[in-house]
């Protein structure tokens, strides 16, 4: 998939709620609020939604990581 499929995904992700696969974690760290309005149309509210779930996604990964 191309870059703005995966964006596209995690965008998708984050309004269901689903867990993010350790690529879109990591492509998450490149995204912002702006970006995310100007190049995929979301409103402010919906992308800081979806950086929002990024961050906790991460902090998820995270605790896992650290258990194992």
């Amino acid at each position: 998939m191309a870059k703005k499929d995966d964006v596209i995904l995690i965008i998708s992700k984050s309004f269901s709620k689903q867990r993010f696969t350790n690529k879109e974690i990591g492509l998450c760290k490149d995204l912002s609020i702006s970006k995310l309005i100007i190049d995929h149309g979301l409103t402010d509210v919906q992308a800081s939604n979806v950086i929002s779930w990024c961050c906790m996604q991460q902090r998820f990964f995270n605790l896992e990581e650290e258990e194992s």
